[in-house]
């Protein structure tokens, strides 16, 4: 049990937080820089075999190059012959496999918010030659802020060898690997962005896009079958995000995304126009790989003791022979065991003959070397060791490589630059003989780490999560517009630059804006988008009312509830009317005479443009005779207005008008001064000087001016 051991004096183990495959993953503590750290121990039985040694130094060796805000980041690697670790940045958070297992479904917003920053990561990986190979939830590390953190480089390999996996055979969780890889086929960064697809769909629909119940049957589907649609499942997905996972999960790499910075564009596109249409979609995948992937077969996987059985897609028993069968069409891919004696007779000569010579070979060798050496009294040539310290590596391989065999070890160092020696296990001017090992050890630089970005942070986040960091924060006041007070601005040096470790962070903390006040824009006869803006740009906020008017086009300001040049307090509300395009309407009253001597009841008839609108009863014409009664009329422009006086069965025109609507007033086209005469019948009691006076009585004006009195009135 390694809990309690103090690896190297300095990283001291206090519990177990992970058990892989090759190895065991504890927290410890680093008791030099006095921080939590994670470490990872090469199990037991794996420390003697050669080949798991490899792999576990490739994922030191793969890591140790990249420095990136979304990769876990290593601190330190120790090889030796009792134990070998990596010492890497202590996550503490859950893995992204965690979450979606809690949400079910997440939020498409926050899917591609996750996937951009592991895109991130690859693509800072990928520039630098180095492929994940086994990218699935489980590999994710997700903070409480939303950060990702992308880990286990260990099957990563550098893409410039010969680009495949571990003994030829598909390696990573088989959920997640591309078609090529389930092939045993050359990968390169094209099936990182598959996975990266395949963990997408799953974010988006809850549902994995190929699942089975023993893991060839999965391989099968991801080099055979198309995946249902996203949005079949999940309605609400955006359609161009379904391409995008559409075109991530293309089975023939040519055909999917190249780089994961060409997958980030598509996202960005996406993000800025959720209406973008790409055109994954218009070739059917099916079809188009039916041509060249007709013959499909696995690699037979040979287990040994010492084969890491997480990482091999295996056969499963329960499912019949012949069902596999089937993916190994060529009969001579078995080695055939009952192949006749007398085929294999000249094997055991010509292997007798092959050893026979490479013994006699062997021998002239080295009785030549023999010879060479000092055991016959000959002189070997000798080198006087300089002083390497303060040389560069480069520059003492030059110069002595070929006299001395270096034996390099790299450390961090504050006091000497990177590639520079600082230590040599043989003192200057020893006499060696040639071709001698000498140990130095050389500087990889100050250690270093790289800015996060604290935008919008409290100084205190900001501050704690710098010293986690092992950098020193400097606050810094300055006046901002658009940072609140007492929240981080930026720093310097930028987010992303990569430090020295202790160097001094400078942090711009908003003390809030230097102005208060802000003027109000002039903002009539801008269009309404063009307003927003402007309000919004003078820190002003903005509500809008809708004002009938054909006058001005439509959605154009045409008023403001504060003067332009007006000083007022940020984030003041202005009140804009934005024209609809169509006219006011109003109501317009028009004044009729009752003459003298009307009695009874009548009706006023209202037409507009020859249509009747309205109809205005007057029930006792003679609490009104001699005087007038106001008729309203509603409408939009300049009309043409007719009113009938009608009682019983009969009517008769009373006159005709032209309203102007906009300004509230009318000019009268004609009168008939008897109208009302023509249909009142006289009362029995009707005198003759009534019918004198009331036949009198005309009205005389021919135009009126209706204001808002009259209409109150």
């Amino acid at each position: 049990m390694n809990i309690g051991k103090k690896l190297d004096g300095r990283y001291e183990i206090t519990e177990l937080i992970g058990i892989g495959g090759m190895a065991d993953v504890y927290k410890a503590v680093d008791i030099m820089e006095d921080r939590t750290v994670a470490v990872k121990i090469l199990k037991n039985e794996y420390s003697e075999n050669e080949e798991f040694l490899r792999r576990f130094r490739n994922e030191s060796k793969a890591i140790a190059v990249l420095s990136h805000p979304n990769i876990v980041k290593i601190y330190d690697v120790g090889f030796s012959d009792e134990i070998q670790y990596i010492v890497m940045e202590y996550i503490d958070g859950i893995t992204l496999k965690e979450f979606i297992e809690q949400q079910g479904v997440l939020r498409w917003k926050d899917a591609i918010h996750f996937i951009t920053q592991v895109l991130r990561a690859l693509q800072h990986a990928h520039d630098r030659g180095i492929v994940h190979r086994d990218i699935k939830p489980q590999n994710i590390m997700l903070f409480s802020d939303g950060t990702i953190k992308v880990m286990d480089f260990g099957i990563a390999r550098f893409s410039r060898s010969d680009g495949k996996t571990l003994s030829d055979k598909t390696i990573g969780s088989v959920h997640y690997i591309s078609p090529e890889q389930a092939r045993g086929d050359i990968t390169d960064e094209k099936s990182d962005i598959y996975s990266v697809g395949v963990m997408l769909y799953e974010m988006l629909t809850g549902k994995k896009p190929f699942d089975a119940e023993n893991p060839v049957a999965v391989a099968l589907m991801h080099m055979q079958e198309v995946a249902k649609n996203p949005r079949e499942i999940i309605s609400t997905i955006p359609e161009p995000l379904e391409e995008i996972v559409y075109h991530a999960m293309e089975r023939n790499p040519s055909r999917r995304y190249q780089s994961a910075s060409e997958m980030m564009k598509d996202i960005e596109t996406f993000k800025h126009n959720p209406d973008v249409i790409f055109g994954y979609k218009t070739i059917s995948d099916l079809d188009a790989h039916k041509s060249n992937e007709s013959t499909i077969f696995f690699n037979p996987v040979k287990k040994d003791d010492n084969s890491d059985d997480s990482d091999i897609i295996d056969v499963d028993p329960n499912v019949p022979a012949e069902t596999y069968n089937n993916y190994y069409p060529n009969d001579d891919y078995y080695e055939d065991d009952e192949e006749p004696a007398k085929k294999r007779s000249y094997v055991v000569p010509i292997l007798s003959a092959v050893t026979v010579a490479v013994v006699i070979i062997a021998a002239v060798v080295i009785l030549f070397m023999v010879i060479k050496s000092d055991a016959f009294g000959s002189n070997t040539n000798k080198v006087e060791i300089p002083n390497f310290i303060g040389q560069s590596i480069i520059d003492a391989k030059n110069e002595y490589g070929d006299k001395l065999k270096f034996i390099i070890e790299e450390e961090y160092n504050n006091d000497y630059s990177k590639n520079i020696i600082y230590e040599q296990d043989i003192p200057q001017g020893t006499i060696k003989k040639e071709g001698s090992e000498i140990k130095v050890t050389v500087s990889k630089g100050p250690k270093t780490s790289v800015i996060p970005d604290l935008k919008n942070q409290t100084y205190e986040a900001a501050k704690s999560r710098l010293e986690s960091l092992n950098l020193v924060p400097v606050q810094s006041l300055r006046h901002d517009d658009d940072i609140v007070e007492g929240r981080v601005i930026n720093t310097n040096p930028e987010v992303n630059e990569e430090v020295p470790q202790g160097s001094s962070i400078t942090v711009f903390v908003s003390s809030g804006p230097l102005q208060t006040k802000v003027k109000v824009p002039s903002l009539v006869g801008r269009t309404e988008d063009d307003a927003k803006a402007l309000l919004e740009e003078n820190k002003l906020k903005c509500e809008v009312t809708e004002v009938d008017t054909d006058e001005v086009d439509k959605g154009k300001v045409v008023s403001q509830s504060i003067s332009k040049g007006t000083n007022v307090d940020r984030d003041t509300v202005i009140t804009i009317g934005v024209s609809t395009g169509k006219a006011a309407s109003n109501t317009v009253n028009i004044d009729v005479s009752v003459p003298v001597g009307a009695w009874g009841s009548y009706k006023l008839l209202v037409y507009i443009n020859g249509n009747l609108e309205n109809t205005q009863s007057l029930g006792d014409a003679e609490t009104v005779a001699g005087g007038s009664v106001r008729v309203p009329v509603t409408g939009q422009g300049t009309q043409a207005v007719s009113i009938k006086i009608q009682r019983d069965d009969e009517s008769a025109l009373y006159g005709s008008f032209e309203v102007n609507f906009a300004d509230k007033t009318y000019s009268t086209t004609s009168t008939n001064k008897g109208a009302f005469n023509s249909i009142t019948p006289e009362k029995e009691t009707t005198t003759s000087k009534s019918s004198e006076t009331s036949s009198e009585t005309e009205e005389s004006t021919t135009s009126w001016s209706n204001t808002t009195t009259n209409n109150a009135g």
